[in-house]
């Protein structure tokens, strides 16, 4: 048995010992107590990697109040951990001591699949089916939620689309259009180079932006499919899906400004809201940087938007691209209690309301009446939003091993830096799949 295995073998025996304890516990009363007062008071416990002021934790916040008029017996308590790394081992501890609270954030990775092959969260589908609430989601939210297996334990409580956000006035000053295909996008980019304008700003100290640009690819050619069955290890960097992957970051990245690799977030967002770049690419939730009363003079009028371009004999359609439902919410089985029930019922049925007046997209769908209260680039994503395929790009960091994503996250800015071959990336990931897929 491999060192791996032996590790996931103790983890599940542990949950297992522990569920033992608890089980015995509540037969006498030890269950009830950790989440009842002595006056019957009922206080839920929500283990979260958000952030603290985010719109996401005061949506919640907000409706557990309302929540507690009708329920003066009920308590929300919110724990945040918002540094992901520390809200991981934190996670992870108390799985091991078995001593999960009512909720937790999780993105829908290896991880979550043990959890849930462990009997320790809740069936969402179920949940929804049963609440009249899963056809109330925007489908590509609840699918980006799916766990490999295909099953669904974590609901979104956020939904973004991911574009390219450009300068019109660069594009114009030098004849460039919108590219219509990922070999356009090239193409323009080294028209820019060649003119002395770095292409693209880029995060690379997150890796997931560069990450992106490798699902490229594998997407517009099979969807998801590539992706899964490389993670799987059914397929190969080798291959020949893998091969124009690699390709196509190795060229792209020498597009990216100079240093790209230990360029933050916001160092790369304010490249392009300085006009140092002609494209940055990220997602809706910065719609509120973009709208022009928030941009700079300068930028005022001269900042749009493109999605996925598309490739020739393309599997997926020209409104299926990337998005996300950010990290998911999971309910934990030992805690799912009637009250439990209800208040995310509750939650789920009011939770538009509340999120979309702080201009956000929410995950279930939603109505505007009062156009006049959103900007229109609000409005012209929410279009977008509504005519949307079924099926989003699915990040290669959710679906890959922790020591095989540690590896493509190492990897993938070395390809794109040009200090490694398109052959020599592919021959390392395919060794790494091959050594920890199967664990």
């Amino acid at each position: 048995m491999t060192t791996k295995k032996r590790k996931i073998t103790t983890v599940l025996s542990l949950i297992a010992i522990f569920s033992l304890v608890a089980t015995a516990l509540a037969g006498c009363g030890g269950s009830e107590n950790n989440s009842a007062g002595t006056n019957g008071d009922k206080t839920i416990t929500w283990l979260t990697a958000r952030p603290e002021n985010g719109a996401i934790i005061q949506t919640v916040r907000e409706l557990a109040d309302r929540y507690s008029e009708d329920h003066p017996e009920f308590k929300l308590d919110i724990q945040v951990t918002a540094d992901r790394p520390s809200y991981l081992t934190k996670l992870r501890t108390l799985v091991a001591s078995g001593e999960l609270p009512d909720f937790i954030d999780t993105d829908a990775d290896p991880y979550a699949q043990e959890l849930a092959d462990a009997g320790m969260l809740v069936d969402m589908k179920q949940f929804l089916e049963e609440q009249g609430l899963y056809d109330q989601f925007y489908e590509p939210a609840l699918k980006y939620q799916e766990l490999p297996d295909g099953s669904l334990y974590l609901l979104p409580l956020e939904y973004h689309l991911e574009m390219t956000w450009y300068n019109k006035k660069i594009f114009e000053e030098n004849n460039l259009t919108v590219p219509k295909t990922i070999d356009d996008m090239l193409t323009i980019s080294k028209a820019l180079k060649d003119k002395g304008i770095t292409p693209i700003a880029v995060d690379g100290v997150d890796v997931w932006p560069v990450l992106r640009y490798a699902a490229m690819i594998p997407f517009r050619t099979t969807g998801n499919e590539f992706a899964r069955n490389l993670s799987q290890g059914r397929a190969k960097m080798a291959d020949d899906v893998g091969m124009q992957t690699a390709n196509f970051v190795s060229d792209i990245g020498q597009y990216f400004q100079k240093g790209f690799a230990s360029t933050d977030y916001t160092t790369a967002k304010n490249m392009f809201l300085n006009g140092e770049a002609a494209m940055y690419r990220m997602g809706t939730w910065e719609i509120p940087a973009f709208v022009d009363e928030n941009l700079p003079e300068q930028l005022k009028g001269q900042v749009d938007y493109f999605y996925l371009p598309t490739i020739n004999n393309a599997k997926t359609l020209n409104n299926e691209f990337f998005g996300n439902s950010g990290i998911g919410l999971a309910a934990t089985t030992n805690n799912f209690d009637e009250t439990t029930k209800d208040f995310l019922s509750y939650v789920l049925n009011n939770y538009s309301d509340v999120y979309v007046a702080k201009q956000q997209m929410s995950p279930l769908k939603f109505t505007i009446e009062d156009e006049s209260k959103y900007s229109e680039l609000f409005l012209r994503i929410k279009k977008d939003m509504d005519n949307y395929g079924s099926e989003f790009a699915k990040p290669w960091d959710t679906l890959l091993d922790a020591d095989t994503n540690s590896v493509m996250s190492d990897l993938i800015i070395k390809l794109a830096m040009g200090t490694i071959s398109p052959e020599d990336f592919a021959k390392q990931i395919d060794d790494a799949i091959a050594q920890n897929a199967s664990n």
